[in-house]
């Protein structure tokens, strides 16, 4: 296990259930591209779901799945592209000007380097790979806050953003750093409507 997701498991243990994978080699032929090793590893290990206490949601994590999508959508590898396209048309459409303060000043994924969501938090704060790289593993994190557009760029990958999120590192909302904190699982590649939990980081 890379030894960020290990500091991170011992914050917040992994659900202790099988967490069914995406089966990640077949992503490149699907959807022209492969996921970073680091969210492969950390997805493998947690399925997607939220961080939080039990009254607040800190950051949620999404992952690819074929369980059915609202509205029809794909499932799996391409679902996940085309929700992530359908969140941010509904956030950036076009009528939007880029020059009100509200839309980020980057492309949007499928555009070349443009930027690709991985989650969110209670605030409404999105975060994404900025894919410039040809190596996903070199893809730094963009955190866009909401309201009057501030984005914050991390030269480091997401688990290492989740990881200083909780060590108070990184800007993130109150609950990643609570006693109460914890893991819930809500989905894997195989079933959604979960409601998985290890209970409680250790100290």
């Amino acid at each position: 296990m890379p030894d960020a997701l290990s500091q991170l498991a011992k914050l917040f243990p992994p659900p202790a259930v099988p967490v069914a994978s995406p089966p990640w080699e077949r992503s490149r032929a699907e959807i022209g591209l492969d996921f970073p090793s680091d969210y492969r590893a950390f997805v493998d290990l947690y399925g997607a779901g939220e961080f939080g206490t039990p009254d607040s949601l800190a950051c949620h994590v999404r992952a690819p799945t074929v369980r059915p999508l609202p509205g029809g959508r794909e499932t799996g590898f391409k679902g996940y592209i085309e929700w992530h396209a359908s969140e941010m048309d509904d956030l950036f459409g076009s009528e939007l000007d880029d020059e009100d303060g509200t839309k980020p000043t980057y492309r949007m994924f499928p555009e070349p380097g443009g930027l690709l969501i991985w989650g969110e938090n209670e605030q409404g704060d999105l975060y994404f790979w900025l894919t410039s790289d040809g190596d996903p593993d070199q893809w730094p994190v963009v955190m866009w806050a909401r309201g009057p557009v501030t984005t914050y760029r991390f030269e480091m990958g997401m688990v290492d953003v989740l990881l200083g999120s909780a060590r108070g590192e990184i800007p993130n909302v109150r609950a990643m750093h609570s006693p109460q904190r914890r893991w819930t699982m809500t989905s894997d590649w195989h079933h959604d409507r979960l409601s998985i939990s290890a209970g409680p980081a250790s100290s």
